[in-house]
């Protein structure tokens, strides 16, 4: 199931080991503006070795492609066959399963989008379903044990639209020569390449299709060295994608997708942070073989940015300290949530969010004695809704304690402790 859609194609004059390199975020390729950090990228592999891939959304939710863990119809899912595996070399056996047990986090629960199902159920292509082409090919699954030390991959906002950026890919798939199509399928190895997103479809349209069943999709190809392989350059619609441009020339690390790829992300830098914007879907219009010219199709997570959301848990976006329940905000800083919803942040003091998912979030400040509406895209300003005015809050000034911020109303610095 799932293990057998997509390959992984490298350049020529390229070695494995600059792909290896960059899925480990060893140099040159440490984690910034140019990389995104690739080790929530993991495998998920099921008790019989179907093999896709993953990535960490939340200390304790995956995202992947629904035909990874149900890729028909009749497929029995039972998510304890499953887990993720975490780590950027999975090549030493444990108890005879080829992955590295030590990063095991067994699978829970998993959710598959309706329109997946729906297309399934309806006996379309004998009961695989035309959700891939559909943009509805999505799934996330729910750990048992929370990951702990990681920073969860962030999400695009629903109006975000990475076309024509380049896009960082990963997976653990089959290594295969664009040139020639040799391959090595024991690879155990986490890859990380380039490309371009060279169409990007906010929402597919096809007759007969009900509403549930319409996501969005984007595209990539393998360009070649020469520049002789665009296949999705100008008036070339391939299926689903619609029409637009693509460069010829391919980027260094180009590459393709392989069995084992389904469900890997495609991070874009998009709104200040590096997003995971895709899931691996398919291969496109005959172009499937990984060679110079292959199309791969991912789901646009932007275009199901509620159906995602909605299944998330609150404080998504931070990153588990292992020490008792404290956490990070990437933005917000350390803090220790309370079942109350009261949280201490050692930066903020004392605040009551009751909802925290997504970038953004209204919090009671107890300092300031406001409503607060907190934005990742422009923290350290923040608006306080009764005052009707925007703060700059001093970072190095703040604590727990007190906090100081400009009154943008008052023109002036003020600080706040928690009495009017």
């Amino acid at each position: 199931m799932g293990s057998d859609h997509r390959r992984i194609g490298r350049l020529e004059n390229t070695e494995w080991e600059e792909y290896f390199a960059l899925g480990a975020n060893e140099f040159p390729y440490e984690i910034n503006s140019d990389y995104p950090d690739l080790s929530i990228v993991g495998a998920l592999v099921s008790s019989s070795n179907a093999v896709g891939t993953a990535t960490l959304i939340a200390p304790n939710v995956i995202v992947t492609a629904a035909h990874v863990i149900k890729d028909s119809y009749a497929d029995n899912l039972n998510p304890s066959d499953w887990a993720f595996y975490m780590g950027a070399d999975l090549s030493h056996p444990a108890s005879g399963s080829g992955w590295d047990a030590t990063a095991k986090y067994p699978i829970k629960e998993f959710f598959i989008h309706d329109g997946w199902t729906i297309r399934q159920a309806a006996g379309i292509r004998s009961g695989d379903g035309d959700g891939d082409e559909l943009g509805v090919d999505l799934a996330l699954g729910v750990l048992y044990e929370s990951v702990e030390g990681y920073f969860p991959g962030r999400l695009p906002e629903s109006d975000d639209d990475p076309l024509g950026a380049v896009a960082i890919l990963s997976g653990y798939g089959t290594l295969i020569h664009g040139r020639d199509g040799t391959q090595d399928e024991s690879n155990r190895k986490r890859t990380g390449a380039r490309n371009t997103i060279d169409r990007s479809v906010a929402k597919v349209s096809k007759p007969g299709v009900p509403e549930i069943a319409l996501g969005g999709i984007l595209g990539i190809d393998f360009d070649s060295p020469s520049g002789t392989s665009n296949t999705l350059g100008s008036n070339n619609n391939i299926e689903l994608l619609g029409n637009g441009e693509s460069n010829s020339i391919a980027l260094d690390l180009e590459a393709s997708t392989a069995p084992g790829d389904s469900g890997g992300p495609a991070f874009v830098h998009t709104k200040q942070a590096w997003r995971i914007h895709g899931v691996v879907s398919y291969g496109a219009g005959g172009y499937d073989d990984s060679r110079y010219g292959d199309v791969t199709i991912y789901t646009r997570l932007a275009s199901h940015y509620d159906w995602i959301h909605s299944q998330l848990p609150n404080w998504h976006n931070a990153k588990l300290i292992g020490e008792g329940d404290w956490r990070e905000s990437p933005w917000l800083g350390p803090f220790l949530p309370y079942a109350s919803n009261w949280h201490f942040f050692t930066e903020l003091g004392w605040m009551y969010a009751p909802i925290a998912v997504g970038d953004s979030l209204w919090a009671w400040n107890y300092l300031v004695q406001d409503w607060l509406w907190f934005g990742f895209n422009y923290f350290p300003y923040v608006y306080a809704h009764f005052s009707n005015t925007w703060l700059y809050i001093s970072e190095e000034n703040s604590n727990a304690l007190s906090i100081r911020g400009f009154d943008f109303s008052q023109g002036k610095w003020r600080t706040f402790k928690g009495t009017r």
